[in-house]
Parts: structure tokens; sequence; C-alpha cells
């Protein structure tokens, strides 16, 4: 009744009625700056394939950490636990197909001059990483590689991600990683050309990505079985958008003219 009496005093006012003196007037609630600035919000909603569980990004008076909620009654748990208001953003939220596990990115992301923004000014210096966590075991997270962008494999082993013209593969299991390629420190898939945009196999045993070659690109796929490189119909065209089918056995993709285009 007193949303409704405002309205109707507004609606007054903006006709140049004035209402009698004697009529009551609600009292009017002024929200603080603290109350505007202080609301929290949800981003990046994502959910498993293969589960009823959904996870996304909560902004939380400047508190950013990944929940997430499943059947029967899908009651928000806090996956993260990034309880200081440091300006860091999370960014970049994914869930493997079973739902226990997701990923997504620490950090700003760099200007025009490579740099990271600092809202603390860290001495120690700042990054933009590729983080974990199981939805099983909330308030756990842990730092996989320095990068941005990663893809998480279907069973949700492993993440792939795009650096320096080349693509890393890093396992999400907790724990110390042997070699610099599983750090994240060294490519898994070092090849000619500047290669971008991995896409996982449905099945989680080939690997897709953009291979480009200055006037032109190709579709390069990976298996992780034979260690093995092969294109598909490669050709002087800009091949792009690598799409797997649901059984992994076929590809689709974009392929417009090279050079001469546009």
């Amino acid at each position: 009744m007193k949303r409704i009496a405002i309205a109707v005093m507004a609606l007054m006012v903006v006709a140049g009625v004035q209402p009698r003196a004697d009529s009551p007037r609600p009292p009017l609630h002024v929200p603080t700056m603290q109350q505007f600035m202080s609301f929290a919000f949800p981003m990046e909603l994502v959910t498993a394939k293969k589960a009823d569980r959904i996870a996304w990004i909560s902004n939380d008076k400047g508190l950013r950490n990944v929940f997430s909620a499943a059947t029967p009654d899908f009651r928000p748990v806090r996956v993260t636990s990034y309880m200081k208001d440091d300006g860091v953003d999370t960014t970049q939220l994914s869930i493997s197909d079973d739902g226990a596990t997701v990923i997504f990115t620490r950090g700003h992301g760099t200007n025009r001059d490579d740099w990271v923004a600092s809202p603390e000014a860290d001495p120690n210096g700042v990054e933009r990483a590729i983080w974990a966590a199981k939805t099983a075991t909330p308030g756990v997270s842990w730092r996989l590689a320095e990068g941005e962008n990663g893809v998480l494999s279907p069973d949700g082993r492993f993440v792939a991600f795009a650096k320096d013209g080349q693509i890393y593969r890093v396992t999400t299991a907790q724990g110390p990683r042997p070699g610099d390629v599983e750090k994240g420190l060294k490519p898994f898939i070092r090849i000619w050309g500047v290669n971008s945009n991995p896409v996982w196999a449905p099945n989680a045993k080939k690997l897709a990505f953009i291979s480009r070659r200055t006037d032109h690109s190709f579709i390069a796929v990976y298996d992780l079985a034979t260690r093995k490189v092969t294109y598909v119909s490669p050709s002087v065209d800009f091949d792009t958008s690598p799409t797997w089918s649901a059984d992994s056995n076929s590809l689709a993709f974009i392929r417009r003219p090279g050079t001469p285009f546009g």
C-alpha cells in the first residue's frame, strides 16, 4: 500500500496536482550510499553437462568468489575463500561435465603495455593466472599456471590454454607437478605458427586448435594417445572456430579466403 501511495503522489506532482494538507504522507526511505555500493551480484553462470549442478561468480561487497549449487534444493555454497576486498578480479569460470571441478582466472586483464593491474600496489608483483577448485571441498582453491582463457577438459583432468603463440596444458590435480611442461612453464604443443583457441573433444582424447600462418590458418588436431598433430583439410584459406561433434569423430569449422579477403 505504501508503494501505491508513493506512486500516486508522484503522478499528482507530475500532473501539477497538490495533495490535500490533511492527506496522510507515507514515510520516504532514502537508501544510503553504502547500500547502493554494497549489493551482491552474480556473473558467468555455468552448468555441468552430466550433473544437476551450476556454478557462478559472485561479487559481494568487493569479495569475488565462486559459488555452486546442486539438486535437490540448489542451496548456494561458496567454493572459494577470497575474503578480502583487494580489487583482484575473478573471471572466465568453467565447470567439468560431472560438476566436480571448476576453473577460473584470477587477476585483471593486461593493458596495451602488457601490465596487470595491481590495486594494492603489491611490491611482489601481480599476475593473471588460472586456478582450480573442487565443489565437494569448498573453501580450497589452488593455482594451476600463469595464463588466461583456460579450457577445462570434459573429464575435469586437464586445462589447456594458449600463451605466446603455443598451446599449454596443466593438470587440475592438487599437489606438486614434475617438469616445466606440467607446471605450465613450457608449451605442451609447440609447432610452427601462432597457435590459439584450444577446444577439447567431448571424449577428452583430442585437442583441436587454430594454427595461424600469417596469411592463412589451419585447424590442427592433437591426439593425446599418439602425440601427433594432424591438419584438417589444409589450404591457403583462413580456417577458424573448430567445433567437435558429440561423438568426437568429426569437426566443423569456418573457412574464409586468405589475404585477399576484405
